[in-house]
């Protein structure tokens, strides 16, 4: 529970109330305490007040209308993590206050007032509670799914129409007069939970004519209902309940914390009774409706339990179940009935039936269900509001793939991803579609062009899979980009033929060849191993996966797709979420990057980004074992223990390749600028050599930009007629929903030599015939000339436990065989003579 912080303008001072939840606060209760640390005095003030809120994250200052409105404001706080709430109170007109001569009698027990003199009955007297014998709890709610509360009303209706007898006598708690004290009022102000009274005598009325706000100021003083810290619950008399549902789940609740079984004896409109079940337990509380017609209060209790816990009560009903555990069902939507079982044990002691737990969880889908529904009808306010970022300073180097969400309606989420200096994440753009066709690729990289404004003159390079949908839309709609392909699916083709880890390592050696002589040289030993493989390899154009061919100006060495591959990742449980729900979680997520990475750049001491600049770190390390002649005019030959190339400083560029493919300076590079400028001035001077695209001021350049918040969604704007296209309207119909014929499959869809996860790992060897690949359950060569020469076997007994069995070889010799030798002599047809 969220416990805020209250601070009050009232005229010109700045009063600090206290603190209070959203729980346990009203709009009189506010008035009031206000009035109380002002002035000192226990009472509701003359005029009408206009109560303000101020809003930290606009400046605004809003009106509190009502008491709804304001505990939606304290769910807002709550929701932008603020632990101090300002309003802002002034009087305007008059609001009748209680009459200061108004008569309070000691106090009694709890009774009905005489009718025949205009006063009407304010709740259940315990003298007539002890006339009737009614049990509202009925045991049959859990087999027939529904909730308890109607069916308690219903049958506490009929049951006050007969059923006479008698019920121990229950005594009612005697309880001091209460006029004004001081302490007690001062010690509740403080800790801002109302003022609390127990006398019963001050919720009676001397008059039908006494105005509403008087009785309502009254009932401020009973003791709101709250639980204790840690979810505690403990009664007392003199607790108010908002209305009789929340009662009702109150004491449900109690009865699961403490163990116990209650039976309602009242449980109707105007009053509340209960005891418990267990014979000779004294425990028993009875509450009734006050004045408001709405609250309850408890006016009678016995908080005394002398009978043993019970840990399969059928209190916990599926409609509780489903209430408690609807946020972890929403948020894992296959997890197991087991873990919930298992939770109830721990957090409620409490054990129920599979049955109950099913149908909690199909209860908690089916909520899960109506949201994602429901955010159809708000997509297009979203589309509205949502103010989209730019592509500045990122390599123009893009990777798109998809991904399958898990929520009801499917849908895969196509997403473009480019990186910035530091190698980081910048995602562009992400789209919602039925499947990952020709038709949705098409769709989202039109509108990707369109976004984007990229100069058809400038190089541009795409990284994805070899999906023929994505292939064709590029083609369309980006003709003149490059294009590249996951070496990593490239390669999950490729072993499916051709398997071997020296196919794996010669693969993956071409696929980062940085010149075209290493390329040649791992592909010519691919062929000399099969030359099959090398012909399979080459109906693949070079430029699409190996770096030696890629367009030198992109700065950008990536072979396969795991930018994106990481992008999808961290979306994690979100892709079980609603459509709604899952872009404000990418737009929050980005939003707050860009906000991180902004701040971080900020104090970098390096002109370079800190992973360019360990990639320098590590390659002058490895430069120090190569030898460096120099040449003149900037250019070196550098020799290595198997290798040799030319450099040219002046020209950025290394025989290796490696330099100009990534803009950072390989090893051979390093060593000749270490030469040329020294070892003492190479960390002033390296970032002359390292591409302008891979620096801090090109990094800052791309998140200069922003992603604007918005409201939540009961501010949304509601989208323009006129941006709208004709035959559309703002609210969007969900798709029609398919159930595939079976179980729902759980794990993902493994390649063919792919092997299972975790579990374990090993071959198993047979301990009849020490061979690998089968156990002895599966040998074919279990039975032998050795072992068993003769033809007719007489089986002569059969031990259990162990099980085992003996067996005479023509009276011959003995052997002892075990139960599952004995099914294969069966299997293998062999004849057993009785």
């Amino acid at each position: 529970m969220d416990i805020f912080k209250i601070k009050v303008i009232f005229g010109t001072e700045v009063v600090d109330v206290g603190q209070c939840d959203s729980d346990h606060i009203s709009l009189i209760l506010l008035i009031r305490a206000t009035i109380h640390e002002v002035s000192g005095k226990d009472e509701v003030p003359d005029e009408d007040c206009l109560v303000w809120i101020h809003l930290p994250w606009c400046g605004e200052r809003v009106q509190v209308n009502s008491d709804s409105e304001l505990i939606e404001f304290f769910q807002v706080f709550r929701d932008h993590g603020l632990g101090e709430i300002v309003f802002e109170l002034e009087k305007t007109c008059n609001v009748p206050s209680p009459p200061e001569g108004s008569t309070s009698r000691p106090n009694e027990e709890a009774e009905v007032l005489d009718q025949h003199g205009g006063y009407q009955a304010l709740g259940w007297c315990d003298s007539e509670a002890e006339m009737l014998n009614y049990d509202g709890d009925s045991e049959k709610d859990d087999d027939k799914d529904v909730e308890d509360v109607e069916d308690g009303e219903e049958e506490g209706r009929q049951a006050n129409e007969g059923q006479n007898m008698q019920y121990d006598k229950v005594p009612v708690f005697e309880e001091e007069f209460v006029d004004g004290d001081d302490d007690i009022i001062k010690e509740c102000m403080d800790l801002f939970e109302g003022y609390q009274s127990k006398s019963n005598d001050e919720y009676f009325s001397d008059s039908e004519l006494e105005p509403e706000q008087v009785r309502i100021a009254k009932l401020m003083k009973g003791i709101p209902f709250k639980k204790m810290v840690g979810g505690e619950i403990k009664f007392e008399v003199g607790q108010t309940f908002d209305n009789a549902k929340q009662m009702r789940e109150v004491f449900r609740e109690y009865a699961i914390q403490e163990g116990v079984a209650l039976s309602r004896v009242k449980n109707d409109l105007l009053r509340q009774t209960y005891k418990c079940k267990e014979a000779g337990c004294p425990w028993r509380a009875h509450g009734s409706r006050l004045l408001d017609k709405m609250t309850f209060m408890i006016k009678t209790l016995v908080d005394t339990h002398e009978c043993h816990r019970i840990y399969n009560g059928k209190e916990a009903k599926v409609s509780w179940i489903a209430s408690k555990f609807e946020d972890l069902v929403r948020r894992n939507p296959s997890i197991c009935v087991k873990v919930i079982s298992d939770l109830l044990r721990e957090r409620y002691k409490v054990s129920v039936d599979s049955q109950r737990l099913y149908k909690a969880k199909r209860r908690a889908l089916e909520g899960l269900l109506k949201d994602h529904a429901t955010c159809f009808s708000k997509l297009r306010r979203y589309a509205y509001m949502v103010s989209q970022s730019f592509l500045e300073g990122c390599r123009p180097f893009i990777g798109v793939d998809g991904c399958h969400l898990k929520g009801p309606y499917g849908g895969v989420l196509l997403s473009a991803v480019a990186l910035d200096a530091n190698s980081g994440l910048f995602p562009l753009a992400v789209c919602i579609c039925e499947k990952e066709t020709q038709d949705s690729w098409e769709w989202f990289l039109h509108n990707l062009k369109i976004h984007l404004k990229y100069p058809s003159d400038r190089p541009l390079t795409f990284m994805s899979d070899r999906q023929k949908g994505v292939i064709h839309a590029l083609q369309e709609h980006f003709p003149l980009a490059n294009r590249r392909y996951c070496a990593r699916h490239i390669y999950a083709n490729f072993r499916l033929t051709f398997k071997g880890d020296h196919f794996k390592k010669l693969f993956w050696r071409a696929s980062r060849s940085s010149n075209v002589f290493d390329f040649k040289e791992a592909m010519d030993e691919i062929g000399g191993i099969n030359p099959a493989a090398k012909s399979w390899l080459q109906e693949i154009e070079p430029k699409h996966w190996s770096r030696h061919a890629y367009d030198q100006t992109i700065r950008c060495d990536h072979v396969t797709n795991n930018m994106t591959e990481a992008f999808n990742s961290m979306l994690g449980t979100h892709r079980a979420s609603s459509y709604l729900e899952l872009l404000e979680f990418i737009r929050r997520m980005v939003m707050r990057k860009f906000q991180d990475r902004k701040e971080e750049c900020e104090q970098w001491n390096s002109a370079l980004p800190p992973r360019v600049n360990a990639k320098i770190l590590k390659n002058s390390k490895e430069s120090r074992v190569l030898t460096i002649i120099a040449a003149g005019n900037k250019e070196y030959e550098v020799l290595g223990p198997n290798e040799g190339y030319a450099i040219k400083l002046g020209e950025y560029s290394c025989q290796c390749g490696s330099w100009q493919v990534s803009g950072i300076p390989c090893r051979h590079a390093m060593a000749a600028i270490s030469h040329h400028c020294g070892k003492a001035a190479v960390k002033d001077k390296i970032t002359a050599y390292v591409h302008q695209s891979l620096t801090k001021s090109a990094y800052m350049q791309t998140y200069n930009g922003m992603i604007h918040p918005i409201p939540d969604q009961n501010r949304w704007l509601e989208v323009p007629a006129c941006i709208l296209v004709e035959g559309q309207t703002e609210h969007i119909d969900p798709p029609p929903r398919t159930v595939q014929p079976g179980r729902p499959k759980i794990l993902r869809k493994r390649e063919q030599d792919e092997g299972p996860k975790g579990g374990k790992s090993g071959t198993v060897t047979c301990k009849i015939c020490n061979q690998v690949g089968h156990n002895k359950r599966t040998c074919k060569n279990i039975l032998t000339a050795a072992l068993i020469p003769h033809e007719h076997f007489r089986f002569l007994n059969l031990i259990i436990p162990p099980l085992m069995a003996i067996v005479e070889l023509d009276d011959v010799s003995m052997i002892v065989l075990d139960a599952l030798d004995l099914c294969c002599l069966y299997l293998l047809n062999i004849a057993v003579v009785g």
